[in-house]
Formats: structure tokens, C-alpha cells, sequence
């Protein structure tokens, strides 16, 4: 009888990592699912256990593999597995090492299916106690109501554009972006959005965001259409060269300096996720031209800048 609520309870914790997780069910690591139910059985997961169980099941599964000399791609998967285990080995232990080295894994398009599977799993990271049942889940992050960046709290409003404690005191100094200027730009701001979003449906740009991050374009499409953005992201950034483009793009936009410890953790395990959630990647540029493109309006209105300010012109002798 025991035996079979193991059991059961394994198949439970399978279902949920498949179902809400997409995780890729890879029969050899299904002990080690198992062994991480029993090593959770009385508290939640620690990263210390985490690894001790991963670094014994992932040389498990290589000394099978080493044994074996006709299994497809072999090679790949002794490299692969060789490295998860020289990091498992190594000095590096925090929830955010493991998502790291998890999404490397998980996202490479060379990555066989086994090591996607073991990716999957190790990505999770400290997400594996709410899977255990040990912690629930945190509030699925959302846009600021104001802007384009995501807020991880469950709250309304970005830390940027969050109501001041003073309440309806201090306004704030011309360009200086807070929760009183976000309020008197969101109507422009709103406006864009639509505007944006009726551009993308006639122009399909949403069904060719997946080509084009595939493709690795991502550059020449935010020029062309996105243009406030790219002008945005090179003017926190000395380049583009070298390296994946969106990650970076994404930190740039999503920039939070002033978290630190757990919250920073979330944040960057956050922007891991959104390079396999396109659609939000995309409403996330979206939302940052509509932004930034309300902005631009708006300082053009600014003093001298807006039409018909200034002093009268005196009337030239022509018309007199």
C-alpha cells in the first residue's frame, strides 16, 4: 500500500511537471523525479539537495550511456552530461546557478532530448518546492498599467511608476518619469498601444515574431519596426555584438538596478523564461514603442516646443 501511494504520488508531481511545466518525460530521469519526491518527503527542497540528487543521477545516467556504444548521439550526450556535472561538482550553489545552466540546456536547439529533459528540470529551480507543494505560486508577473515593464509582486504599478506614500504631494519635475507623469501620459500611451496593435494585425507581425527570433533577425525588425525601442536599447548599451540579441534586449527594457537578493533572482529567472514566451516578448515591444512614442509626443509639446508658444512675431514690413 505504500508502495503504490509512492507511486501515486510520483505520477501526481509527472502530470504537473508535464501539464503546467511542459516538461519532456524522459523515462531515464524519472528516478530522479522520484528521488526528489522522497528527498522532499518532511520539507522543502534546499539547493545543497538539489544538487546531491542531481550530481548521483546524472552519473547514473552517464555510466549507462558510457557502457553503451550504439546509442544515438552519444557523443553529444556524454559532452553534455560531463558538463552537468562539473558544474554540479563545482562552487556554484544558488537557485539561479541551476535555472542558468537548465535553460542552456533545455533551449539548445542541438540538445538532444534527454538533455532538454534534464535542462527542464534543473531550470525549474526553486520552482520545484511548488511542485512539491511546499510553496505557492508566485503571482504570474504583468505589465505595469502604466508602462511597459513587468511588475513580479501582483501589483498594479512598476516601482517607477508606484503611488507615492506622500499621496498627492510632490508632482514631480519636468521629465522626470513617476507615477503623476505616467498618469498624464497614459492616455497617449493607451492610444498607441491600439494604434500598434491595428499595425501589427494588417502587417502580421505577430505570426512573424516567431521566424524572426528563429531566424536570429531580431535587429533588422526592431529597426524597421520598432524603431523607438532599437533607439532606446543603444542608448543603454555600447553594442549588440556577439551573443544572443533578445536576452539583452529584454534586461535593458526590463531593467530593475534596485532589486537585490531573492527579488533579483526572480527577476532574472523571469527574463530566462520570456525567450520561450514570444508572445510576451512581443507585447513587451510593443508596449515600450507605444510608451516611448507617447513620451516623445508629449516633450515635443514641452515650452517653446509646442505650436503656437512663445511670444507673438512682431509683423514683418512686408505686411504692414
Amino acid at each position: 500500500m505504500h508502495a503504490e501511494g509512492i507511486q501515486r504520488q510520483l505520477e501526481e508531481i509527472e502530470f504537473v511537471l508535464c501539464m503546467r511545466y511542459r516538461w519532456l518525460r524522459v523515462p531515464a530521469w524519472r528516478p530522479l523525479v522520484a528521488d526528489i519526491a522522497r528527498q522532499a518527503a518532511t520539507e522543502a527542497l534546499k539547493p545543497i539537495i538539489f544538487r546531491q540528487v542531481l550530481r548521483r543521477h546524472t552519473s547514473r545516467v552517464l555510466e549507462g550511456i558510457e557502457r553503451c556504444s550504439d546509442i544515438a548521439d552519444r557523443q553529444r550526450l556524454i559532452d553534455g552530461l560531463c558538463s552537468v556535472l562539473v558544474f554540479l561538482n563545482g562552487r556554484k550553489l544558488s537557485w539561479e546557478s541551476f535555472s542558468e545552466l537548465g535553460h542552456s540546456l533545455s533551449l539548445s536547439p542541438a540538445s538532444p532530448d534527454l538533455l532538454v529533459s534534464l535542462g527542464q528540470l534543473m531550470s525549474l529551480a526553486e520552482a520545484i518546492n511548488v511542485v512539491l507543494g511546499y510553496a505557492n505560486d508566485p503571482p504570474r508577473p504583468r505589465f505595469c498599467a502604466m508602462c511597459w515593464r513587468f511588475v513580479l509582486s501582483g501589483e498594479k504599478y512598476c516601482r517607477t511608476h508606484r503611488v507615492p506614500v506622500s499621496g498627492t504631494g510632490w508632482q514631480g519635475r519636468q521629465g522626470h518619469d513617476s507615477y503623476w507623469s505616467g498618469r498624464k501620459l497614459l492616455p497617449q500611451f493607451n492610444d498607441g498601444i491600439r494604434k500598434l496593435s491595428s499595425q501589427a494585425r494588417k502587417e502580421q507581425l505577430r505570426s512573424h515574431w516567431k521566424e524572426v527570433v528563429e531566424a536570429a533577425q531580431i535587429v533588422p525588425w526592431l529597426e524597421r519596426h520598432r524603431p523607438l525601442v532599437w533607439q532606446f536599447v543603444m542608448g543603454h548599451l555600447a553594442n549588440l555584438e556577439g551573443g544572443a540579441v533578445l536576452p539583452v534586449i529584454i534586461q535593458a527594457l526590463d531593467e530593475h538596478n534596485l532589486e537585490v537578493g531573492a527579488l533579483r533572482e526572480q527577476r532574472a529567472a523571469f527574463h530566462r523564461s520570456l525567450l520561450d514566451d514570444r508572445k510576451a516578448a512581443f507585447d513587451l515591444l510593443l508596449r515600450a514603442e507605444a510608451w516611448l512614442g507617447a513620451a516623445a509626443e508629449r516633450r515635443a509639446g514641452w515650452g517653446g516646443g509646442r505650436e503656437g508658444a512663445g511670444r507673438p512675431r512682431k509683423a514683418t514690413n512686408s505686411a504692414l
